[in-house]
């Protein structure tokens, strides 16, 4: 999932108020990268390896099996790596469903240990997005600089793919890539989402400081409290923090949210 090119200037991270740690993300500007098990999709990290089946010819595999070893037995001999790739295409590991079970839960524990994910949305006033990750419209949401995101934590940025079916994996494809590609594509019924996802290597459940120039929007929860509305906008006040700040209300005749700048 490389950087593209034509990238939203902005992008949005949902909260929950009354979420203590999740106040860190403006109040302490930090932004908190989970590792696949703290997401609510089972899916997560968790996308079986399935090789396509026009990949597994018999020269193919051969392939596979010697690129295999030379790559984890660097001094072996030319007879050695032979041997290893006879033994391999006898046992056909790659279509021994017992093994391939045993090879994606390795891979299940390990995505879940090295990658760290950002999720982020691109429409501050989707109302089902309000309701499941602003407390039910009494959180709020911060728009922040995708430049300024990217400077700051460096990792694979870009949009989530939705489709009806798993990604498979190409038998000569970079696994790292397969990886990014995994941790990027869910199911169509997520679409509502239209996440875009920082997914960064060897940073599972890690914190990053941002620099509040990031923050360039933010909105409050249609049913967040007078009280705490005026503590966020105080605070940006104090900071000195050059952001537009949107107080959301329900429309009288639509099904939908509007703003009003406050700040």
């Amino acid at each position: 999932m490389p950087v593209i090119a034509e990238m939203p200037q902005i992008v949005y991270k949902y909260r929950d108020y009354l979420n203590d740690y999740n106040k860190k993300t403006l109040f302490d500007f930090e932004l908190f990268l989970a590792s696949v098990s703290k997401f609510n999709d089972p899916y997560e990290g968790a996308i079986p390896f399935v090789y396509e089946p026009e990949d597994l010819t018999e020269e193919n595999i051969f392939l596979k099996l010697r690129e295999l070893a030379i790559k984890s037995h660097p001094d072996w001999t030319e007879p050695q790596i032979q041997d290893y790739c006879f033994k391999g295409h006898q046992k056909d590991l790659l279509k021994d469903e017992s093994h391939i079970e045993r090879e994606n839960e390795k891979n299940r524990e390990l995505i879940d240990k090295t990658y760290g994910i950002l999720s982020l949305a691109t429409d501050p006033l989707n109302y089902l997005m309000w309701s499941h990750y602003g407390n039910s419209h009494n959180g709020y949401c911060l728009g922040f600089d995708t430049e300024i995101l990217n400077k700051t934590i460096e990792g694979s940025f870009g949009p989530v793919v939705y489709d009806s079916n798993i990604p498979k994996l190409r038998l000569f494809e970079d696994i790292l890539d397969f990886y990014i590609k995994q941790l990027s594509t869910k199911s169509r019924v997520w679409e509502y989402e239209d996440e875009y996802r920082l997914v960064k290597h060897v940073a599972a459940n890690k914190t990053y400081q941002y620099p509040k120039e990031m923050i360039k929007q933010i909105f409050l929860g249609c049913k967040l409290p007078f009280k705490e509305k005026n503590v966020i906008i105080n605070f940006a006040k104090e900071n000195k923090m050059e952001c537009e700040i949107y107080d959301l209300t329900l429309d009288e005749e639509k099904f939908k949210l509007n703003k009003s700048q406050v700040y």
